[in-house]
């Protein structure tokens, strides 16, 4: 072969379109770590705790609130990796009432990157959710960011579970979260079963009435009694206690016991301030 044509075959190994292609996408890969670092850096200079601490005491909390434990949070959606969101999540308590004994509720507020064109003095967003303390909402301890830090997840039906990175906050103040909402949790469950039981009562006594509503009722005559005196007590007429006892005109005995009223399917209440008696 010509050394001609083997200075060109080894020359030609490579195309030349792939050696361009090569410089394009390390151009563009190098063009796209600046913007991100540059995003990265500018997008996110303010002290976020501080923000949202701001936010949560001037426009979120109740007067009738009180923080009880904070944690500082972050979290960076698929769509943004880059820039974090970061924030708290605080516990309060409050008055309860009666639907909900134990007042208070749990409260994420995380500051939103800003954006890179945007002035500087431009006000703060806020990412802002919130839950109830119910038992319903539960807050438990796991890994994110490819299992390579702490977080927090917060599951309550109908949402979609929020994880929150918690590897900037202390590990104090996280089991002080989770011991306080582990306390106010067991009281829910205290209270809970307090109210089943009288409720239940209640139920029982109710069916008792309905029972003792439907029976049979007597009465022993006592000295002054008379037979139109004890039927207006219970409600009814001196001619239906003379069919139902078989009495004769208006003599009754003293220790008598008459029948006042029958069974019925409907249930009767008491006569007020009478207890009638049965067999």
């Amino acid at each position: 072969m010509p050394r001609r044509n083997r200075r060109r075959k080894r020359r030609g190994h490579y195309p030349i379109w792939l050696k361009y292609l090569a410089w394009v996408v390390g151009l563009a890969v190098l063009v796209t770590a600046a913007q991100i670092a540059y995003h990265a850096a500018r997008s996110d200079p303010r002290d976020a705790t501080l923000y949202a601490t701001r936010q949560l005491r001037f426009s979120v909390m109740r007067p009738d609130e009180r923080q009880v434990a904070s944690v500082k949070v972050s979290q960076r959606p698929a769509i943004d990796y880059f820039r974090a969101t970061r924030g708290i999540l605080v516990l309060t308590a409050a008055p309860g009432d009666s639907l909900r004994p134990i007042g208070g509720r749990l409260i994420y507020l995380g500051l939103q990157p800003r954006d890179p064109l945007s002035p500087p003095d431009a006000p703060p967003t806020f990412d802002e959710r919130e839950w109830p303390l119910d038992t319903s909402v539960v807050v438990e301890p796991t890994r994110t960011f490819m299992l390579l830090a702490r977080a927090l997840k917060i599951t309550a039906p109908r949402e979609t579970p929020l994880t929150l990175a918690v590897s900037g906050a202390t590990q104090g103040s996280v089991d002080s979260l989770l011991a306080q909402i582990k306390w106010r949790y067991d009281s829910l469950h205290v209270v809970g079963r307090q109210r089943r039981e009288e409720a239940r009562a209640r139920a029982r006594a109710r069916a008792v009435a309905i029972y003792n509503g439907r029976r049979e009722w007597y009465y022993t005559v006592r000295r002054g009694d008379a037979l139109a005196s004890i039927a207006k007590t219970f409600n009814t007429v001196a001619d239906s206690l003379r069919k139902w006892n078989q009495v004769e005109g208006n003599r009754i005995r003293i220790g008598e016991k008459l029948l006042v009223k029958p069974f019925s399917p409907q249930p009767m209440k008491y006569p007020e301030g009478v207890v009638p008696e049965t067999k």
